[in-house]
């Protein structure tokens, strides 16, 4: 599994560009709820980054647990606060607890980071800290997402809370593996004026939606729902766009 180790704020700056925290913790909610937790539940983040649905869901009332590779986000997810969240720096497919959660989540492409001949046998073990009654839920990103956003080389800029960032990325595609190589330069000013240079690399593997439901069954699941994003809509008919599955 590949990781991120450049600095967690740099990270918030981008993650602001792709994500609306607000509904990932409105949807995040309702799940547990339906789980019997309408506060008070525990959640466990897999590839948590800088804990930012971690910290949002402690504001409604939830404890929980951020699992991530990266030092570096995880020394900002701490620093940032948020009593009863605990973090954990390990692999998610070499992550282990006794614990038993309401609510476990996976999301912003964390699945597409591991090989494939690992997912089913990280469904089996997050099936087991799951509480009866508990929910997974699920976003990766999908075949369709892949092709349509392929670029051998792009540009790409940030800007929020007086950072600037650019992003230099360049990406090669294995087609004998399905494995997506990106390499990254990211270009950081700071509100001071003060520019920093980061390299990163990640490896991502692509998925179906078919792919995950077989292996959310073959380990024990069932699938109880499917939305295009994190709000109460069907995903597009074509496999087109975001999807999020949700699991019991």
């Amino acid at each position: 599994m590949t990781g991120f180790e450049f600095p967690g704020q740099y990270y918030e700056v981008i993650r602001k560009s792709f994500r609306d925290v607000d509904a990932e913790t409105a949807y995040f909610s309702t799940w547990l709820e339906k789980s019997g937790r309408a506060s008070g539940g525990r959640v466990l983040d897999l590839g948590c980054g800088t804990g930012t649905n971690l910290r949002a869901l402690r504001e409604r009332g939830h404890t929980g647990v951020g699992v991530d590779t990266s030092a570096a986000f995880l020394e900002r997810a701490s620093a940032l606060g948020g009593d009863g969240v605990d973090y954990v720096r390990a692999a998610i497919t070499e992550f282990d607890t006794a614990e038993t959660f309401d609510l476990v989540v996976c999301v912003f492409a964390t699945l597409n980071l591991i090989p494939p001949e690992q997912l089913a046998p990280l469904l089996r073990r997050i099936r087991g800290w799951l509480k009866p009654g508990g929910h997974l839920v699920l976003e990766a990103a999908h075949l369709l997402g892949f092709v349509d956003a392929y670029q051998p080389y792009m540009i790409a800029h940030h800007e929020a809370d007086g950072v600037l960032l650019t992003r230099l990325v360049r990406t090669t595609v294995n087609g004998h593996t399905a494995c997506w190589r990106n390499e990254e330069t990211i270009v950081a000013r700071d509100p001071d004026g003060t520019v920093s240079m980061h390299a990163n690399r990640f490896d991502q593997w692509v998925l179906t939606a078919p792919q995950i439901r077989d292996a959310l069954t073959a380990s024990g699941f069932a699938v109880v729902a499917e939305h295009g994003g994190f709000r109460d809509a069907p995903p597009a008919p074509i496999g087109k766009g975001p999807l999020v599955q949700v699991a019991a």
